[in-house]
This record gives C-alpha cells, structure tokens and sequence, in this order.
C-alpha cells in the first residue's frame, strides 16, 4: 500500500475562496497554499479544538493524513464514515512556512529534532457526555521531518515500515462512536520533543488521567513535548 504523496500534497493547491468549515457544517477546507497557519488556527477555535483539546498555538506544520483504502483524506473538519477509517492512516507533514525553518516554542529546530503524531477523541462517550473523554487511538513517535533530512525510501513507501521504523507508542484503535452519540471529533496532533523520554499513557481513557476531558494536552507537558500542528475529521455511528 503506498503513501499516496502526489494525493496529499495537492491538498495545499485547492480551495483558495472555499468558507471555513463551523461546527453547524462540517465542511471541508482545503489549503489554498503552505502560509495559512492563522487561518488553520481559525478553524481549530471555531470546531473548539483549541479549547477542549488544546492550549492556543499557531500551526508551524500542516498534517497531510489519508486513509488510502478508501481514498479518504483528512482535512480540517470534514465527515467521513466510520468504516473508511477502519485502518490506520498514511501521513506526511510539512512547514507551513518553508521559507524559514519552523517556529515552536521549544529550543530543537535542527535536523535532529523528533516528532510524535497523536490520535484523540475528546468526545467520548459523546460530546455532551464526555465521560470517557479524552480516548487515546493512536500514538506514534520517532519521526523526523522529510523537509530537513531526507529519511530512507522506505519511509514513504510502506506503512507498515513505517510503523516499524518509528514504533508505534499505543497502536491504532479505530474510531467507533457509540450509536445515537452524534458527531465527534477525532483529533490528530503533532508534536516535537525528544522521543527517547516518551510514556505510553497509563490507560488508553482519558490518557490514564482519570478526569473528564483530560488527555493529550497534559500528556505533552508531562513528556516535555510540544504542539506543532494539528488536522482532524468527524465521524458518528450510523444509527442516530
């Protein structure tokens, strides 16, 4: 299964007078170029990303995330089924700004710098009954920046290397929103930090926290990492 990279990177070159997606809509919105960091911001606090999810940042990286087997790509709000997200996506992220080199609020910026990608839903058991909130489904680390370094070929050929090359922290647990909870939000962040001094969680709901609508954000303080970028989609049981 290949990583779709010519699929993805088209994602930046649509869309230039496309609406921001609302909670009311759940469109898509599509990147008209790599310098709409603000306006991915927008969108993250008008779906309440920032807020529920995490603290407010400006997006150094936009995250390019594909379920290949059913030709579904993850951008910034839009629906897609519960069964095309069965299993575990593909990914590529890049600088918003490739111009200059990235702008976090951590000190590693150079070549060696790591990257860990998180999966989150902050809306389990449902948006209005979070009492399972957040539920960790994936987390993978060791990854570095295809920008800066070239990785080998194989880092973007297969998944399943991939995984094996970077390790795969907690493996994927697909989406399965409960029947009749309605939409929720399923979050994928990046993160920088180094890898080496990455925890599991203790426990998949609420990041092992045991509160309500806890989960990633104390997650990267407590392993020292930083927010770099984020994308996500809604999904909800068929039966409403």
């Amino acid at each position: 299964m290949k990583l779709f990279i010519s699929l993805v990177a088209g994602i930046l070159l649509i869309g230039k007078t496309t609406a921001l997606p609302t909670e009311s809509s759940h469109q898509s919105y599509l990147q008209a170029d790599e310098s709409t960091a603000s306006t991915i911001r927008d969108v993250l606090v008008d779906n309440k990303i920032i807020g529920d999810v995490l603290d407010d940042f400006q997006p150094d990286y936009y995250l390019d995330i594909t379920y290949p087997k059913h030709h579904e790509v993850v951008s910034l709000g839009n629906d897609i089924p519960v069964k095309s997200v069965s299993d575990r996506p593909v990914f590529l992220f890049r600088p918003l700004s490739p111009l200059k080199p990235p702008t976090g609020d951590d000190k590693d910026s150079d070549n060696d710098a790591v990257f860990t990608l998180i999966l989150t839903d902050p809306d389990a058991k449902s948006r209005d009954n979070p009492k399972w909130s957040e539920m960790c489904h994936w987390i993978i680390t060791n990854l570095t920046d295809p920008t800066r370094e070239p990785p080998p070929p194989p880092f973007f050929e297969s998944p399943q290397l991939l995984g094996l090359q970077s390790g795969e922290v907690e493996k994927y647990l697909p989406p399965g929103p409960p029947p009749r909870t309605g939409p929720h939000r399923y979050v994928f962040v990046l993160l920088k930090g180094d890898s080496h001094l990455v925890k599991a969680p203790k426990d998949r709901k609420h990041w092992g926290y045991g509160k309500v609508r806890h989960g990633v954000r104390d997650w990267a303080a407590e392993n020292n990492l930083t927010v770099m970028g984020a994308n996500f989609f809604y999904a909800q049981n068929v039966k409403q």
